[in-house]
């Protein structure tokens, strides 16, 4: 099917959505629906906001079954990620980008209405236009059943399933879950689908070796050992290695136990408690990303030979946009609320998006933050403002959906906590209080100067390039950025929520890299 037959196809497809009502049994017509190809500029168009209001208003049986279908297939690939299924998706994950906006303009931060509210989050029985035009209830159990049956044949979520998504997705429990956080879990999994938006990783692949410093000291004396006696038999070039892998770990060691002395330093400062005062529990929520390796860059969280996304992953940056901009969606019902009345702790999106059993979310984060920390326009191929750049909108969507998820729920609490190796996590009774969000929790406890020092100049080095690519001798030559605003959001929200990130910049960064491109940035706007 070529562009403009496929386009032609998918017009008529919505317009029949529109003006008749369409069984949720037609399956006929759903499955053709979703295999159209269809591009994302495509798919906005022919659904104006007129027509998505319309169907929201007056087909709304059509609109819960479109939203249903769309939830079912992203949970089936999340369940059975075939790469010949990723078109599919991605079509599903255009059409939800589009409507979910709508949904949300009546949803519990809009205008409120029962119909949307029974759709997204199961609390009762909408009332819609049957096809003989009476007015009948829908029942979320019928919902159930389409996802069911999609994901597994059975009419319950993840009955018969496969069971190959990661960890702590809703599809795991026998248990309906609300279409709402189906959608929001699912585009949290599919950020980290391998072959879709990342690369294929094995369990326990690339994790970081942190032990190994620790035990680095017995090892020593054994390889010492061998090492001198290796020698006096003649000097072996394995006893030499040796000793340069020794020299190796002992100057790595000191490096770390400097650091972690100079953090404690810094600690002190702002009244925190040093490393080995920490509290230590049995178990609880992990701060670190696991696995390592599915993190989108190298930076903070992850050693640089943890990741193995960086050096190809952005052949993956057109299908995170696409998902990004989907979660995006999910998580802008605050928009929908007069300013002087944001309640960071009403919307329900946001609360499941940021709670502590997000499917991926330390990993999302920290994907996020070093993919906008790490991004430098300058080191791209010649060309200028006039290369088109998928990488630059996944740096901008990134800048964007951080600050949202960092807008919503309390602080976060900076104390640290371990378990019982050493890894940073929280306890599961903070967890569960009323505003806890994992994201703000993750970013008030980045506490190692290196990082902090990274998160500092990458932000700089973003903002200066607004000046920069502005005072060119040639124009357009230079890169610039078109997110400038969402990083001195983010550069706030990091002041505000880190207590040492302050201190930090006061004490050991150059502080005229963020007052010269801000200077700037108010002159241009004054």
């Amino acid at each position: 099917m070529g562009a403009s037959a496929s386009r032609e196809k998918f017009r008529e497809s919505f317009t029949e959505l529109i003006d008749s009502d369409i069984s949720p049994d037609d399956a006929e017509f759903w499955d053709e629906l979703w295999k159209i190809p269809s591009s994302a500029e495509e798919v906005f168009e022919l659904i104006s906001p007129r027509s998505a209001r319309f169907l929201r208003d007056e087909r709304f049986d059509n609109l819960a079954t479109l939203f249903t279908q769309a939830t079912a297939q992203l949970c089936q690939i999340v369940e059975t990620p075939y790469s010949i299924y990723f078109d599919q998706a991605l079509n599903c994950v255009r059409v939800l980008t589009r409507v979910l906006p709508f949904l949300l303009e009546k949803g519990d931060l809009g205008t409120g209405d029962e119909n949307v509210e029974s759709l997204c989050w199961g609390t009762g029985e909408p009332i819609v236009d049957s096809i003989d035009g009476d007015r009948t209830a829908v029942s979320a159990a019928y919902r159930d059943s389409i996802v069911g049956k999609l994901i597994g044949g059975d009419d319950k979520y993840g009955a018969g399933g496969s069971g190959g998504g990661s960890g702590g997705s809703a599809l795991d429990d026998d248990a309906p879950e609300p279409l709402a956080l189906l959608a929001i879990h699912a585009a949290m999994h599919m950020l980290f689908l391998p072959q879709f938006t990342c690369d294929f990783y094995e369990e326990g692949e690339g994790e970081d070796d942190g032990d190994d410093n620790s035990n680095s000291a017995s090892d020593d004396s054994h390889s010492s050992g061998e090492s001198r006696s290796r020698s006096r038999k003649g000097g072996s070039k394995e006893g030499f290695l040796a000793r340069v892998e020794r020299r190796a770990r002992e100057e790595e060691q000191a490096e770390k136990e400097a650091e972690e002395k100079e953090d404690n330093i810094m600690k002190k400062e702002v009244g925190l408690k040093s490393n080995s005062k920490a509290r230590y529990v049995a178990s609880g929520i992990l701060l670190q990303p696991k696995p390592a390796c599915i993190v989108w860059n190298k930076g903070c969280g992850v050693k640089s030979k943890t990741s193995i996304q960086d050096s190809n992953g952005r052949k993956f940056d057109k299908n995170r946009v696409e998902v990004l901009r989907l979660l995006l969606s999910a998580c802008c019902d605050p928009l929908y609320t007069m300013a002087e009345d944001y309640n960071p702790l009403a919307s329900r999106w946001l609360s499941v998006a940021t709670a502590a059993d997000a499917p991926n979310a330390i990993c999302l984060f920290y994907s996020l933050l070093n993919t906008i920390v790490t991004y430098d326009p300058k080191s791209g191929l010649t060309g200028g403002a006039f290369a088109p750049d998928a990488h630059a909108k996944v740096v901008g969507l990134s800048a964007q959906l951080l600050c949202v998820l960092l807008d919503c729920g309390l602080p976060g609490n900076p104390e640290m906590c371990k378990n019982d190796d050493e890894e940073a996590i929280v306890d599961f009774g903070e967890a569960a209080k009323t505003g806890f969000t994992i994201f703000r929790t993750t970013l008030s406890r980045i506490t190692s100067s290196k990082e902090l020092t990274l998160i500092y100049d990458g932000l700089t080095r973003l903002l200066h390039i607004v000046h920069e690519s502005g005072n060119t001798l040639l124009p357009g030559s230079t890169k610039g950025i078109q997110c400038y605003q969402e990083i001195l959001v983010l550069f706030w929200k990091i002041l505000d929520e880190n207590p040492l990130f302050m201190n930090h910049v006061m004490t050991k960064c150059d502080v005229s890299k963020i007052v010269t491109p801000i200077c700037y940035i108010l002159y241009q706007s004054r």
